[in-house]
């Protein structure tokens, strides 16, 4: 067998130095030591750095901050419902118009049941005997059976949160895009990014609402225009595959969302879409070799919802205002007493998940072992308010002054998320809700639309996916079916019955765990059995290609690199998270990110 020591600063780029040179004396009179004692290190740090990075174990804590403001004003005939409605009024009036309580979308809830004794009263001592009752408005579980809420189940009742990674990728997954017309264009995720197209008369200008990824030098091949009125077959890559002349239209940070490709570069007859669908290749010569391809990721949960903890975060005070007022009904009774209703309560809560996580026995959709996992927040919906499983979109399925059609139907329903109906009945009427369950270990769901290129050998991210919802309008009628929205100065349109506009989230977080290096590493070696899990075969250079595992505890000078505390064999990973909770008609900071700061008024 043959041994070959390599010196440490080797390992990878920038890897720290060790010492390796071991000192003789002459004139040494140390006892000899046994063969084990000898392969023991002495050194603590030489010790913690090898424990460290051969620590799988990672536990999973951090703060979650809601950024919500409750905008939606409506009426319902659902009476449970109406006596917890953040009413326009006080109560007195005969208004019945008012916002969904917070509480129907806390992180925890505060309007739980508890179990109090009511103490006796009397002139003369006798034995104690205990009155245990109710304390809290149970209207609505009462009348539909769904479970009580109390101060145990309450941080589960609107949210769940699981540990997930991605377990793999699906290019035929069904998308859709609309423009501004209201023109609606469906694809599928490995057909590339979809573009607005307009032109100056010498440049076709490709715009979209996501970060394209490309650069000035190299190629975009488009789907989605046609010569004499006949289609082109995308499968004719030399005539769907055009240079990239600029990257841009002047205004601030438009060269990441809009590519300009000369005129002159299509045949004459040509007709372009109103949007055409792109996709980014690098090398003109192997069109097929360095096209990227497009996917989503497809994630799988690896806890369940008994597996974290959520509660109250001591000594932080948020800076956005509490809208809560006091609501008179009737002067109050036992069954409908007068009591604080809240529209906003900013929330700053802990989330720690009970059990560290070993990062063993799974590889991601790349075939190795994730070096990332992901906090999930999943909105459950248990009291079934709102329609039930949620869509979800990507971010060129959000307009600031329209609905986007691709959340017509059930196109874009989570299919890894169930539920339960129960029904009650208020004044006469029959109502349904959808009650989410709870999501058990390896359910998959969908997850960001991603970009690969193996002249790149890594992913990109072109859209973090978006779990959106709203309520039924039998059941909370907000004007989310109107056709035209006035708001703030603007309209928003394009809602129906089919298609109601809401609120909508990001679900999925990125947490480190291991870090990856920038730089890509080459060998010619026939040793395979040493090479990383996470090379590949380039049989055009005839060379192994991989990244290399940075250790724990190493940055580079770019700051790649993690760094967590390490204790009793535990990684301890803080990941802090501002959840942004967004109200689909009035968040009109939903395009891309091009910023023209001429006369332009910024609404947040």
């Amino acid at each position: 067998m043959k041994k070959k020591i390599i010196l440490p600063s080797a390992r990878y780029q920038g890897a720290p130095n060790q010492d390796l040179n071991l000192t003789i004396k002459l004139d040494n009179s140390d006892v000899q030591l046994r063969e084990g004692d000898m392969d023991i290190s002495l050194d603590v740090l030489q010790l913690f750095d090898a424990e460290r990075n051969q620590s799988i174990d990672y536990k999973i804590y951090g703060k979650l901050k809601m950024v919500f403001r409750n905008m939606y004003s409506g009426t319902t005939g659902y009476n449970p419902l109406l006596y917890n409605l953040y009413l326009n009024g006080d109560g007195t009036q005969t208004l019945t118009d008012g916002y969904l309580a917070y509480n129907e979308l806390a992180f925890l809830r505060n309007d739980v049941v508890r179990e109090v004794n009511v103490p006796q009263s009397g002139n003369t001592l006798g034995t104690f005997t205990q009155d245990i009752k109710l304390s809290g408005y149970t209207g609505h579980t009462e009348v539909t059976g769904i479970p009580i809420i109390t101060p145990i189940t309450a941080p589960y009742q609107n949210w769940n949160f699981y540990l997930s990674y991605v377990d793999d990728q699906d290019s035929n997954y069904p998308m859709g895009y609309t423009n501004s017309g209201g023109t609606y264009f469906p694809f599928i995720s490995g057909d590339g990014i979809p573009f607005d197209v307009t032109n100056d008369g010498t440049y076709y200008n490709f715009t979209s609402m996501v970060s394209h990824n490309m650069s000035i030098g190299e190629y975009i091949v488009i789907t989605g225009f046609s010569i004499s009125g006949v289609p082109i077959n995308p499968s004719n890559l030399t005539g769907t595959t055009f240079a990239i002349d600029s990257l841009g239209n002047a205004s601030h940070n438009s060269e990441k969302y809009v590519v300009n490709v000369l005129m002159n570069q299509f045949p004459t007859g040509s007709t372009l879409n109103q949007v055409i669908i792109g996709k980014r290749c690098v090398d003109i010569t192997n069109i097929t070799g360095s096209t990227s391809t497009y996917y989503v990721h497809k994630m799988k949960t690896l806890t369940d919802v008994n597996d974290y903890i959520l509660d109250y975060l001591g000594f932080e005070s948020p800076i956005w205002m509490e809208e809560r007022k006091m609501l008179v009904i009737n002067g109050g009774t036992n069954e409908i007493p007068d009591y604080i209703v809240q529209r906003n309560r900013m929330e700053s809560v802990i989330l720690d998940f009970k059990e560290p996580f070993s990062l063993s026995g799974i590889t991601n959709n790349m075939g190795y072992t994730p070096t990332e996992i992901y906090i999930s927040a999943i909105f459950r919906n248990q009291n079934g308010y709102f329609d039930y499983p949620l869509k979800v979109g990507y971010k060129f399925n959000f307009h600031n002054q329209w609905i986007d059609n691709y959340f017509s139907g059930t196109t874009s329903l989570e299919t890894g998320l169930t539920y339960t109906v129960y029904t009650g009945t208020s004044l006469g009427t029959n109502y349904t809700f959808k009650s989410g369950n709870v999501i058990p270990i390896g359910t998959t769901l969908t997850g960001a639309f991603v970009e690969y290129n193996d002249y790149d050998f890594k992913e990109t991210i072109i859209s973090e996916a978006f779990h959106k919802f709203y309520n039924p309008i039998e059941i909370f009628n907000y004007g989310q079916t109107g056709n035209i929205l006035n708001y703030s100065g603007y309209q928003f349109t394009g809602a129906n019955s089919d298609n109601p506009f809401g609120i909508f989230y990001q679900p999925f977080y990125r947490v480190m765990l291991r870090q990856l290096s920038p730089y890509v590493e080459t060998s010619s070696t026939n040793d395979i059995y040493n090479l990383p899990e996470n090379c590949r075969y380039v049989e055009s250079k005839g060379l192994w290609e991989w990244r290399d595992l940075y250790d724990q505890g190493y940055i580079d000078p770019d700051g790649y690199g993690t760094n967590f505390p390490f204790i009793n064999g535990t990684h301890y990973v803080h990941s802090d998270i501002n959840f942004y909770l967004r109200n689909e008609a009035s968040f009109n900071n939903k395009v891309n990110g091009i910023r023209n700061f001429n006369n332009v008024k910024i609404n947040c």
